[in-house]
């Protein structure tokens, strides 16, 4: 579960600590210190005990998921929420104002961009499409670009028939062995760029006299995704290659 997109990790991880920053938000707007508002909370009944401080939480305990059953329960986790602070009581526990603080606003503006975020098809493909692993993007492409393969077994060249963000489907051009679970180095020119990515097979298949393995690659730095981000990018504007999903 921590394998997750950066983007969706930080996301769940605001919600997660959405009653923390309510807490500190309330005691620097209304003058309490964090233990008065602390104890307060506790104090509260249960269903605004649940509102404050679970609400938000298993939204993002959701998110993490990525299924269809996660993805319905988050939006209603939102709509419940948007229904709450709407039909909110003036002069209640925990704001004890007219109106909701403006620090219960910006949250829930954020959670409001996060439903718009997650509404767009790129950003709910994970949740909705089964055969879509964790580890990848949107988009996969058809390649079919020459590359050379390391691994402990030894070297030898290939194809790499698809790729994506998250991993690529290599062809070998010989039976060469290799097994799921083995670290391999791929070398290749794709788009007019050199690439050098380690990664871990996944999958093996065995056509007749050729091997495919699929290949999940494995960043050691937050540049060697960055490059690779933008490399499918470029694949993706440009249309330099067919779109295999």
């Amino acid at each position: 579960m921590l394998n997750r997109p950066l983007l969706l990790k930080l996301i769940a991880l605001l919600l997660f600590i959405d009653p923390l920053l309510r807490m500190i938000f309330i005691s620097i707007e209304a003058n309490f210190s964090f233990s008065e508002v602390f104890f307060k909370v506790f104090e509260l009944p249960m269903s605004d005990f649940f509102n404050f401080m679970f609400l938000f939480p298993i939204s993002g305990i959701l998110l993490l998921f990525t299924n269809l059953f996660s993805y319905i329960l988050f939006f209603i986790v939102q709509a419940y929420s948007l229904y709450f602070h709407i039909n909110y009581e003036s002069f209640s526990w925990p704001y004890l104002s007219e109106t909701p603080s403006a620090s219960a606003y910006v949250l829930l503006s954020l959670n409001i961009m996060m439903i718009i975020y997650f509404l767009y098809p790129r950003s709910r493909e994970i949740f909705f499409n089964k055969d879509l692993r964790w580890w990848e993007r949107a988009s996969r492409y058809t390649i079919n670009e020459k590359c050379d393969v390391i691994t402990s077994a030894g070297n030898f060249g290939g194809t790499i028939s698809d790729l994506s963000y998250g991993g690529a489907l290599i062809r070998s051009n010989k039976n060469f062995a290799i097994h799921v679970g083995d670290n391999c180095e791929i070398s290749s020119e794709v788009a007019g760029r050199k690439i050098q990515l380690k990664g871990k097979a996944t999958r093996v298949i065995r056509e007749n006299d050729a091997l495919l393995f699929g290949v999940r690659f494995e960043f050691n730095s937050l540049l060697e995704k960055y490059r690779l981000r933008i490399l499918m990018f470029a694949i993706g504007n440009q249309g330099l290659y067919e779109k295999y999903r």
